[in-house]
């Protein structure tokens, strides 16, 4: 019951807008190579499969190409210790800092002007856009010693680094977990999508330009992160389906998702299912933890009036009907 509230209360707050989705979900696709390029399908197959992939550009001589094209770089990372001393992230007595998970890199510091041109050599011959990594309040709770910088102080550093580093270059950067920009010119990555409760993730959608990153593996969880990333999104945003050992993975949903043709409008709950109506058929989104049953109206499905007459959803699945 608690959920079903939230989750009401969201949409009736307007947290779920309803912007003019792209009749093609196929082309909102997203495949995240850089990750593990051993694992990724072959060339030939991603560009045929998703016009979204970040790599890393040795990649890009092995034939990996698509329409929009992301080279990953560190934005708050680094193993080299020879930079001035400014450009790394200290404690109130000096010290530098190291990531607490990768003891081998450093943190830097994102308020540097120094440390943030680095990054944009970095990003310099990127094709279409720059991957910055570890810009989130993660990469300031993974350190080894209390910053001098508060949170605070670091998230503001990091927002207009990332507008910094946009307007420095001719691409569009994707801060990575910056989900405390709001309405920004840059894209925002989201690691945690579909994997924190419904309200949370398309509370990101709202509010960014989404790089989702459903990092779910089964079928029934791939589908619900899917479907409730339908049930948010508009045109600008794109969605990766599959965990890290997942890049680049054809799931058989997506090929239905992409006759449903522009959203009507918005997303509304009912008895505790999210739905979002579009041209050709109906989203339908459970993130509670019971299975929950809805009515359609004939018309709603291609399946005859009796067998459509309610159709049953998991446990944090989804559905897509179409009509």
């Amino acid at each position: 019951m608690y959920r079903r509230l939230l989750v009401t209360a969201v949409i009736s707050t307007g947290l779920i807008a309803a912007p003019a989705a792209q009749a093609d979900v196929l082309k909102q696709l997203y495949a995240p190579l850089h990750v593990h390029p051993p694992l990724a399908p072959s060339p030939a197959f991603i560009k045929s499969h998703f016009p979204t992939i970040s790599i890393h550009p040795q990649m890009a001589k092995k034939g990996y190409t698509a329409a929009n094209v992301g080279f990953y770089t560190k934005g708050t990372r680094s193993q080299k210790s020879t930079y001035p001393d400014s450009y790394y992230l200290r404690t109130a007595s000096g010290k530098r800092i190291k990531d607490r998970s990768r003891g081998n890199y450093f943190v830097m510091n994102p308020a540097s002007s120094g440390w943030r041109k680095e990054v944009a050599k970095a990003c310099a011959p990127v094709p279409d856009w720059c991957f910055v990594d570890a810009m989130g309040e993660d990469g300031y709770s993974r350190v080894t010693a209390k910053p001098k910088m508060s949170l605070a102080q670091w998230n503001a550093a990091l927002i207009d680094m990332a507008k910094w580093l946009e307007a420095a270059g001719n691409y569009r950067v994707m801060a990575n977990n910056l989900i405390s920009a709001r309405n920004a010119t840059f894209a925002v990555g989201y690691e945690m999508f579909a994997r924190v409760p419904a309200e949370r993730s398309l509370q990101v959608l709202k509010n960014t330009d989404c790089y989702c990153f459903v990092k779910l593996g089964t079928p029934e969880r791939a589908r619900y992160g899917f479907s409730l990333f339908l049930s948010g999104a508009n045109s600008r945003d794109r969605v990766s389906v599959g965990t890290d050992s997942q890049p680049g993975k054809w799931w058989p949903f997506f090929k239905k998702g992409a006759k449903l043709g522009n959203a009507l409008g918005a997303a509304t709950v009912s008895g505790g299912l999210i739905t979002r109506q579009f041209e050709h058929g109906t989203v339908i989104v459970n993130p509670g933890t019971s299975e929950k049953r809805l009515a359609l109206a004939k018309g709603q499905s291609r399946m005859p009036v009796s067998a459509a007459a309610a159709v049953k959803v998991g446990p944090r699945d989804g559905a897509i009907i179409l009509r």
